[in-house]
């Protein structure tokens, strides 16, 4: 794992240490999206995984070191043997024996080496996905993030359509009382106020379900109530599409992740190639025995002993086992090149779409904030007239229904804008808040 990675973990923890519930304040701090990716890697199941597959990989780097050391077993036992006839007569040997044995590989030609390399590079590609599973967390909890700030943000816009339209059925309603506009423009009144109402409840829903999104992206209790802060952290500035290929290229977890597979499946088929080679091993014991030994008329006491030597093993026939084993080893890792080469179009196909979308927002935000604006003076203009008595009611509704749809579309496209640049973000390899 990367030295910024183990620091924004570290920051995590302690961030979540501060952000902790005092008992003193009852009311429910507002989380930053700093503070909501803290809490992420803290709590997220899945980054535990993730950890814990590299413990398990560092747990194979020590077997793999083992053939290096000696191995040293101690037994103890009993045990009677008889033998009839011969020479002297029958005879008989009783024994208590402890032994103490060592047995070292002192050469095999490489496996244990290359196994051991084999296993490192396990570890590194364990960690490159850990990496991975870390910036997946922070993009899901921005785009929970991002939607939670654009559904509060609609509710704004509800409640003000709710003031706007109540605005409306006075006016009508005024007006109709005087003698001056039919019926119709009170009842067309009284139908826009319940249908800005239930705007409302759709809206303050869409906030509910996207705090439900957002603490299950931080991996808290869905139901617990959750307050944000409405400030848009600033945007990144925005590399060119060339340079944002370079560097999703270099540092894209999946990436690295792929070069480490292509190198522990190479180390592995040297490993399974050194079957075809001698081992020289050396051994030596030291036996502690108690008992007596028969032999015919004579008798006497069992001593202690010891041997050693040194072992040369040749695999002179083994069916073709090594050289299935070798043939395997070389068809992972050229099915590892081939992912890796998969992995590189596909990440090249997303930081293209993430860019591609990127500026599409930043275009839609300049045209909208252009509708959003000329809407909001038609609204005026049409409920200017109305107010005077020479415009028509339907044209008030008409400009109250394409101002609310404007100003959806613009805080839609505005956070869209920060989604996508979130995502061109993840798509380079980078985890920023």
């Amino acid at each position: 794992m990367g030295e910024g990675m183990r620091r924004l973990i570290i920051m995590a923890v302690l961030s979540t240490l501060v952000l902790a519930p005092s008992p003193i304040h009852a009311e429910t701090p507002k989380l930053s999206l700093h503070d909501c990716i803290d809490i992420a890697l803290k709590n997220q199941p899945a980054i535990r995984t993730a950890q814990e597959n590299v413990n398990a990989g560092l747990g194979r780097e020590t077997q793999a070191v083992s053939p290096f050391l000696p191995q040293v077993n101690a037994s103890t036992g009993y045990s009677e043997n008889y033998a009839l006839g011969g020479a002297f007569g029958n005879s008989i040997t009783k024994s208590y024996t402890t032994t103490l044995s060592v047995n070292q590989i002192l050469y095999d030609f490489g496996k244990t080496g290359n196994a051991l390399d084999a296993a490192r590079w396990d570890t590194r590609s364990s960690q490159r996905n850990m990496d991975r599973t870390i910036q997946d967390v922070v993009l899901n909890v921005k785009q929970a993030y991002y939607a939670l700030l654009a559904a509060r943000k609609l509710v704004l816009v509800a409640q003000k359509t709710i003031e706007q339209t109540e605005s409306h059925l006075k006016q009508a309603t005024a007006f109709y009382q005087a003698g001056s506009k039919p019926r119709y423009d009170v009842t067309r009144a009284e139908v826009e106020v319940n249908s800005a109402k239930l705007g409302m409840i759709n809206a303050k829903n869409g906030v509910r379900i996207r705090t439900i999104s957002l603490n299950n992206a931080i991996g808290i209790e869905p139901g617990k109530e959750t307050e944000i802060d409405d400030t848009l952290p600033p945007a990144s500035a925005a590399p060119t599409l060339e340079m944002a290929q370079e560097e999703t290229l270099r540092n894209r977890p999946e990436m690295l992740k792929a070069e480490a597979d292509i190198e522990a499946a190479k180390y592995r088929v040297q490993a399974e190639a050194s079957n075809y080679y001698p081992t020289i091993s050396a051994n030596g014991a030291y036996n502690w025995s108690t008992g007596t030994a028969e032999m015919g008329p004579f008798k006497g006491d069992l001593q202690n002993s010891w041997n050693a030597g040194v072992m040369l093993t040749v695999p002179l026939f083994q069916g073709g086992l090594t050289r299935g084993r070798v043939s395997e080893a070389r068809a992972n890792m050229l099915a590892a090149e081939a992912q890796r080469d998969a992995t590189r179009q596909s990440i090249l196909l997303e930081v293209n779409q993430a860019y591609a979308d990127m500026e599409s927002a930043k275009i839609r935000i300049e045209v909208m904030e252009s509708s959003l604006q000329k809407a909001r003076e038609n609204l005026e203009i049409a409920q200017g007239r109305y107010e005077a008595g020479f415009g028509p009611y339907i044209e008030v509704t008409d400009a109250q229904l394409s101002a609310v749809n404007a100003e959806t579309d613009y805080i839609q496209a505005k956070y869209d804008y920060y989604l996508a640049a979130a995502r061109l973000l993840k798509a380079m390899g980078r985890v920023e808040p």
